[in-house]
């Protein structure tokens, strides 16, 4: 049947948030893969979120096409209805998944900066709640009914649900809240003491504390979780499959820009530097890759091995005519430094301090070239 009632400007404010969010998705993987040259778990775990959202917004379409946004009334076919509960419900699975995956995800992130214990058995405290009630949801929410299938079709005869779902909603719900608003408010615990500009500070702060709006559209969202229990079900949940998107993507969208802080502060230093066009030809920065928390190491070859931290020598072997110079170059970094990129060199800089003190590992690379 065609597409009516709310349903079409929900399936487009749906795909809206998609695009917009895949923007961000491409931005980070590039400023990951070309300016930080380091790939970690936060970065796959966060593209998983964003696979969740796809398919979330892919069966909502679906659901709209039999009559999702639609007063059950006005389904003639009593099958188009059955269809279009089964394919709103299977996308509220994805949604509810992606929620917490996508809090995961900074989670991760956040784990790559912080350096005290009690830091991270918070953090690791908030994802595992997060998590713990996200699973609970999905697993309410598909066996509220006996059988599980009578929550989409109602003809089955003798079916009934003996669970009410929307408590366990309300806890996800505001389980998500917090969490957006903790993980927003908690990067200022370990980055306003830092002795590092003002200015920086703040706009590092402000980027990382993006996630207020995703708490905001968790807020209206948890508004909407009574429409569960609706009897119009499939035009009265238009608010909270929309707020659910919503929440998700500015979650994702939220996430990337800090990340993306060393992509957008090379053209903004452009833009504003009086020697815009000095900036231009400066080559890339020499931080080396590391492997990152559960991640990847990509390698790459400095352009000019020398400066503090590097040790190169360098051996000569005649044979008649000819000869080989062999360099061997080391280069100690601290861990993290993909992260520590985000924040720039002052804190870098305090991380160095900790690690001459004992409390950090220095890595060491070896690069060997010949030449004839």
């Amino acid at each position: 049947m065609p597409i009516g009632g709310a349903g079409p400007s929900s399936v487009a404010a749906m795909w809206s948030l998609t695009t917009v969010t895949l923007i961000f998705v491409l931005l980070r993987m590039y400023t990951r893969y070309f300016y930080i040259h380091s790939i970690g778990i936060d970065d796959h775990v966060y593209n998983f979120a964003f696979l969740l959202l796809l398919m979330y917004t892919i069966f909502i379409t679906i659901s709209a096409t039999y009559g999702f946004g639609q007063s059950m009334a006005n389904i003639e076919d009593p099958q188009d209805m059955v269809n279009a509960v089964f394919f709103e419900a299977i996308g509220q699975l994805f949604a509810v998944t992606g929620m917490a995956v996508a809090k995961w995800s900074l989670g991760l992130f956040l784990l790559r900066i912080v350096t005290l214990t009690w830091h991270k058995v918070i953090i690791w405290g908030v994802m595992t709640t997060l998590m713990g009630a996200s699973i609970s949801v999905c697993f309410v929410f598909m066996l509220q009914c006996t059988p599980p299938a009578y929550l989409w079709d109602r003809r089955i005869p003798g079916g009934f649900c003996h669970i009410d779902s929307t408590p366990v909603s309300f806890l996800l719900c505001i389980s998500c809240v917090v969490a957006d608003f903790f993980f927003a408010l908690f990067p200022w615990i370990f980055i306003w003491g830092l002795q590092m500009n003002q200015r920086e500070k703040v706009v590092i702060l402000v980027s990382m504390s993006l996630g207020v709006l995703a708490g905001a559209c968790g807020i209206w969202r948890t508004l909407e979780v009574p429409q569960l229990s609706s009897p119009d079900y499939l035009r009265d949940t238009v608010g909270l499959i929309v707020w659910s998107a919503a929440e998700i993507a500015v979650t994702m969208i939220c996430i990337s820009i800090p990340v993306c802080r060393p992509l957008y502060k090379k053209y903004i230093d452009k833009l504003t530097s009086t020697g815009g066009s000095k900036g231009h030809d400066n080559p890339p920065s020499h931080d080396m890759p590391l492997r990152t928390f559960g991640g990847s190491t990509m390698h790459r070859l400095p352009e000019e091995a020398s400066g503090p931290g590097y040790n190169i020598a360098n051996s000569t072997h005649k044979l008649g005519s000819s000869s080989k110079t062999y360099a061997l170059a080391r280069a100690a970094k601290e861990p993290n430094s993909s992260d520590e990129e985000i924040l720039g060199p002052e804190y870098r800089h305090l991380r160095g301090k900790q690690t001459e003190e004992g409390n950090g590992i220095y890595v060491t690379q070896e690069y060997r070239v010949s030449s004839t």
